[in-house]
């Protein structure tokens, strides 16, 4: 539940407007967004009006962070297409390394590379597999899927 710091004008409610059933035909409500107004207390708040309170004071970022990473698969998309072109011209043209005054592009040809099957290893040798891992800390991070 968030609490208030404030009492509820009309002494009908013992929480935040923003969770009062009577909001809406309220002329007293507080119109401000529990996360940011600076008189909220969250107490032992349940997950869903958590989310809605963390919804309301983020919309902004995530509507920014939707366009950034909309517009971000764009520009992956068309520079991946722009780098195959220049794939197949300095294939056809036989150039390994172009350079000049804004980049640089290198040409990779195609190769092998060996690793190892990390399910097959722990199924055949788990043993082994134990002996050779590793345990290292990760960070909190924020992962974000824009459908």
């Amino acid at each position: 539940m968030i609490k208030c710091k404030n009492s509820c004008p009309l002494d009908k409610f013992d929480g935040c407007c923003f969770e009062c059933d009577l909001k809406e035909s309220c002329d007293e409500a507080c119109e401000l967004i529990p996360s940011s107004c600076g008189e909220s207390i969250m107490e032992e708040a349940s997950e869903e009006t958590g989310l809605e309170v963390f919804k309301q004071g983020q919309i902004a970022v995530i509507q920014k962070i939707v366009n950034i990473v909309t517009a971000k698969k764009k520009l992956e998309e068309q520079e991946k297409e722009l780098k195959e072109k220049l794939k197949e011209a300095m294939e056809k043209c036989n150039v390994k390394k172009f350079e000049s005054d804004i980049l640089n592009i290198t040409y990779v040809a195609e190769s092998t590379k060996t690793s190892i099957d990390s399910v097959k290893l722990k199924k055949k040798y788990p043993e082994i597999a134990a002996e050779c891992s590793k345990t290292s800390k990760t960070s909190a991070y924020v992962k974000v899927t824009v459908k």
